[in-house]
Parts: C-alpha cells; structure tokens; sequence
C-alpha cells in the first residue's frame, strides 16, 4: 500500500500505478523545495555575502551542468529501481538545500579546491555552486523520470488522468514555494547581536525547506513499488531547414536566462529589495502564466505563431531597453522605478507563453519523425544554452566592470532578442513560400 493511501483509484486500475500517488507528493514538496532555495539563494547571495553578477552567473551554469551527468544516475539505476530512487532524489535535493545554510563554512574535503581558486573565487560561492549542481541532478532527473515511470508501469486507460494529477500537484508545488517564500520574506527575523542586529531569515528558511525533502523522499523511497524503467529510441534528424528555428529556441534560451535571473539579481543588486519582493516577483510571474496559458494558446490560433513570435521579441527588446536605462545613474536606490521593474518581471511570464509558438510553426515544416527528433533538440539546446550562458554573461559583467557590467549585461539580452525578432521575419517569409504539395527545404 502507498503511503499516500488517500489517493483513490477504481478498482480496473492496476497496481502499480500506485506509484503515481508517491510521484504525486514528490512533485509538490520537490517543486516547492527547489523553487523556495532559488528564491532564497539570489538575496542571500547578495544581502549577506555580497555576491557579483560573476558569482552569481557561475553558480547558475554550474548548476545546469547537471544535465551533462546523467551517467550518475544510470550507475545508480542499476542497483535501485527507478521508482525507489525518485525518492532519494528529492531526499538529495532536501539534503543539498539544508545545507546551503552552512555554506559560509569552509568544508575540509574541499580544501585543495579552495586553494587552487585562492581569493579569485570565495568558497562560500565554491559551495553554493556543488549545493546547486546536486539540487539540479536530482530535481532535473527526477522531472525526467516521472512521467516515463508512469506510462511504462502499467497499460491502465487511466494514466492520461494520473499524468494530470501528478502535473497539476507539481503546479501546487510551485505556487506553494513562491508564496511560501513570498510570506516569509516580509517577516522580520532579527536577533540581537553585540556588533549589531542580524537577520536569521535565510538560516531558518533552509532547513525549513529541505528538512521536510529528507523525510518525505526517504518515506517515498522505503514505500516505493519497484517498476522496470523503459526508454524510447528516438532517431536524431537535423536539418538545414531547421536551422531557423534551432536558432530562435538557443537565444530565446538567453533572452529568458538574462531576463529572469540577472533582472531579479540586478533588483537586489542596485535596490536592495528584500526576499519578500523577489518572491512577489516570482509569484505574479507563476501565477500569470498560469491563467493565461490558454488565452496565449488562442491569440496563436487567431492571430497566428508568426505574429505572436514578433510580439514577444519586441516586447522583450523593450523590457531590456528599460532595464539598461534603470543601470544608469539617473535611476537612484530609492527610485520609483524600481517598482516599474518590479512589475515588468512579473509581467514578463506571459510574453514566454509565446514561446510554445516555436515548437507549434515548426510543425508547418516538419515530417511526424522530424518533430518528434525536433523536439529532443529543442530541449538540448535550452540545456546547452542554460550551461553556457549564465557563466557567459557573468564573465561579460566581471570583464565590463561594476561601472558598465549591467549595461554589458542586458544588452547582451537586446541583441539576443533582436536576432530573434529577424530570424522570426525570416521563417514568416520561408512560410508564404511554402507549397501545398511539399516541404519547404529552407527558411
């Protein structure tokens, strides 16, 4: 029997999918852990150790280098079954988040890294960045592994209505982090110190976050019904007449990377806002995206991908143009636009609905294979951008300087997008061409 008994099945439903009650959980806590201790991690980094852009990007490519050992998880997969290691997985990340609270201290078995860095890189950046890169390997596969474990344990007629549970707890995970930092965040936790006041908020969030991850995972895992982990072949096509579309999804990659996590750095950075904005921020961003994803799925329909594509780039060639103008000195600490800003983050969630566009236009060109080895590639390009760009536009920063690193920075994301919005005129173009009886070969 599940842990979760209260999730009810008929009696049709094979056994196995039991599995899907314990996924169901790990889905909400897991989401709600990792998206708490990245909200946590940009105001900590910064309020209480004064971490740069550099820092901050390096850490963030760091983290998604995970995705580049998955052998970690194939060696471990064959001496645990894949239903009882999701489980251990997000007991990982519940471990790795607890103790981003020590990550101050300097850790022994790490001496002779620290000592190679030497004052280049501080090792409470050299420890956040190992803390991040096993939050990502575990959460990144456990996201992986989900629904494959569902659809492959079991020929039940009721797995399209699971995979929607388990897809609508993880919404509740989300929402859950947000606004569980979001609250928290606003509360003042300060002790009284003989230098001063300091504030414990991030020391109590931690493990108020992962401590639950730990025993939920190790309950998860002990309860866990063991399923044979199946895989799908998929053949890689690349084509030439794709290669409009490999481009908009890299540098749409960058737009959001730039967008998202330098702009909400850049607010803790220049305007000193508090945990409980940043969560706000990222609250709004969830929340819209969430009850407008179908009226973004209609203005497609109705208005076109082509359409929607140029709207979304404009706009985000815009969003960029204020924050450049925000970096200047003209906008002061205490300036109002730092609200400005502050809702334009928020409302940035909804241009990226938009971005499904790419993957529905490609299907005008494609054959049923293509798409489907399309949509492998798109996904490893978003990695690819994730690894790569985070560390890229710190060191852009770190080469610019305090003085000209933001403008550097975002207008790395305006010309990002600006490529975008010219590759996007150029696909249009490639689709009037089209003919009824074929394939366009370019565009």
């Amino acid at each position: 029997m599940s842990m979760f008994s209260y999730f009810k099945f008929d009696d049709r439903t094979d056994h196995k999918i039991k599995i899907a009650a314990n996924l169901s959980f790990l889905a909400c806590f897991g989401t709600a852990g990792w998206i708490a201790s990245l909200m946590n991690f940009m105001n900590f980094s910064k309020s209480e150790f004064n971490l740069t852009a550099f820092d901050f990007g390096l850490i963030l490519s760091v983290n998604e280098t995970a995705v580049m050992f998955g052998f970690i998880i194939s060696i471990m997969l064959a001496y645990i079954s894949e239903s009882r290691l999701l489980g251990i997985l997000v007991a990982l990340v519940g471990t790795a988040i607890t103790l981003c609270a020590f990550a101050q201290f300097e850790i022994p078995l790490l001496s002779s890294v620290y000592t190679l860095i030497g004052d280049r890189i501080s090792s409470f950046t050299v420890n956040m960045a190992i803390f991040a890169f096993i939050i990502s390997l575990s959460y990144e596969y456990f996201e992986a592994s989900k629904e494959s474990l569902v659809k492959h344990s079991t020929d039940s007629t009721d797995t399209p209505i699971i995979l929607s549970k388990i897809a609508a707890y993880g919404l509740l995970g989300t929402a859950s982090g947000f606004f569980t930092v979001t609250v928290l965040g606003f509360i003042p936790m300060n002790i009284a110190l003989e230098s001063g006041s300091a504030d414990i908020k991030y020391y109590i969030l931690y493990p108020l976050i992962g401590l639950p991850l730990i025993i939920i995972g190790i309950l998860s895992s002990k309860k866990a019904v063991a399923a044979k982990a199946l895989k799908d072949n998929i053949e890689f096509i690349v084509r030439g007449k794709f290669f409009n579309f490999y481009i908009l999804t890299f540098f749409t990659s960058i737009i959001n990377i730039i967008m998202i996590y330098f702009g909400a750095f850049f607010l803790v950075d220049k305007f000193h806002l508090g945990l409980g904005f940043i969560g706000l921020i990222f609250l709004l961003h969830s929340s819209l995206v969430f009850f407008l994803r179908r009226k973004a799925t209609e203005i497609m329909k109705n208005k076109g991908e082509d359409v929607t594509m140029k709207i979304r780039y404009l706009i985000s060639i815009v969003f960029f143009l204020v924050l450049i103008f925000s970096a200047t000195p003209l906008v002061t600490q205490d300036s109002f636009m730092k609200y400005v800003l502050l809702g334009m983050l928020s409302l940035y969630g909804t241009t990226t609905l938009f971005d499904n566009a790419i993957k529905s236009f490609i299907s005008y060109f494609a054959t049923p294979n293509e798409q489907r080895s399309n949509a492998v590639i798109y996904d490893r390009l978003i990695f690819a951008a994730k690894i790569v760009f985070p560390f890229t536009t710190g060191l852009l920063y770190f080469n610019f300087g305090d003085a000209y690193g933001y403008y550097a920075v975002f207008g790395l994301g305006a010309v990002s997008a600006a490529v975008c919005l010219l590759v996007s005129f150029r696909i249009y173009a490639a689709y009037n061409d089209t003919d009824d009886d074929g394939i366009v070969e370019e565009g």
